[in-house]
């Protein structure tokens, strides 16, 4: 009798954040430009970070105990992965064709919340101006900014994917009794 197949760890795990991602992403839109872009939108990084962490941990007993780094690493890197890109697909299709007048909302809703920050923080005038009038020449939820976007968050990621297989996964060390 043959046993049953399980279904991967980062693809589980990965899934389920990204769904959480999505949900996130969708409870934004439907509160408009200011809560997408927003400080609320970042809650959906908890998402990965967790699921990381709880599949490095279901990995660890599906191999009955003992992990080693790298794959743990692999079970911690590879639901951050599938998670962000499965929501950067999804954020690319939300405003570019379900709601692509939500999408040319957006930029001038980017430079709006780009303006009030700089001021805030004190930039000088001449600064903001040449900022915003470079900002305006493209939009940052087209392919290509979103992809450099998944980059960089990919290279942010990582390094947080390894602490969390340092903690979890062992150093799996060959121990041989000495004669």
């Amino acid at each position: 009798m043959a046993a049953a197949k399980k279904i991967p760890v980062t693809l589980l795990y990965g899934s389920l954040a990204a769904l959480g991602m999505i949900g996130v992403t969708v409870i934004t839109y439907l509160n408009g430009t200011q809560a997408f872009i927003g400080g609320a939108a970042y809650l959906m990084y908890v998402f990965p970070v967790v699921l990381a962490i709880v599949a490095a941990l279901a990995q660890k007993r599906r191999k009955g105990g003992i992990l080693g780094f790298r794959d743990a690493l692999k079970a911690c890197f590879g639901v951050i992965v599938l998670s962000l890109a499965v929501q950067t697909v999804f954020t690319l299709i939300l405003v570019k064709w379900i709601d692509p007048r939500f999408g040319r909302a957006l930029p001038d809703a980017v430079l709006t919340k780009m303006e009030s920050t700089y001021r805030r923080f004190h930039v000088p005038e001449d600064e903001i101006a040449s900022s915003l009038a470079e900002q305006k020449k493209s939009d940052p939820f087209s392919v290509g900014p979103m992809l450099w976007g998944l980059a960089l968050k990919y290279i942010i990621g990582f390094p947080v994917a390894v602490l969390f297989a340092a903690i979890i996964g062992q150093r799996l060390v060959n121990r041989s009794p000495k004669a």
